[in-house]
């Protein structure tokens, strides 16, 4: 723990940056703060980056993606206490991941979390990010996945 009523540890995590044929990024609302997110969660212990960032895509989307994983890098996040269910102010290592959609996937559509305590049964409403829209309605260290995101993909 530190003095500031947070925790010293940093906790691995796994974002997908799953995109479709149209180079559009898959993002949901998240019910218990209204924002919206990519599927992301924590690398359990033992398990790869790699492994995890599968898992939280199934877990969050519903989605089993068995594709290539394109590595984009990591980056660091002092997660303020309160935040996306955090109790405990923490540093975070986001682990990048950039997935391409194995085929068609709906224009949106919902999908009720699992395999966490946190978000088990919450429903989270999934859109496609295109290229050119905004991303104001994203927390600072999504707003930093997404520009890698775009930054690795051809422009359309």
């Amino acid at each position: 723990m530190t003095g500031d009523g947070g925790c010293a540890t940093t906790i691995p995590k796994a974002c997908a940056c799953l995109v479709d044929a149209r180079g559009r990024l898959l993002v949901f609302r998240h019910p218990g703060d209204g924002n919206m997110q990519l599927p992301k969660g924590t690398v359990e212990p033992g398990e790869s980056p790699e492994a995890a960032v599968r898992r939280e895509l199934l877990e969050e989307s519903g989605i089993d993606h068995v594709g290539e994983l394109q590595p984009l890098g990591t980056l660091h996040r002092d997660c303020e206490a309160g935040v996306e269910g955090n109790t405990l102010r923490h540093p975070q290592l986001w682990h990048l991941f950039l997935m391409r959609a194995d085929g068609p996937l709906p224009e949106t559509f919902e999908h009720v979390a699992m395999g966490s305590p946190e978000e088990d049964g919450l429903v989270f409403s999934f859109s496609w990010l295109a290229p050119q829209d905004g991303v104001e309605n994203f927390a600072l260290p999504y707003r930093q996945a997404i520009e890698r995101v775009r930054a690795a993909l051809p422009a359309t």
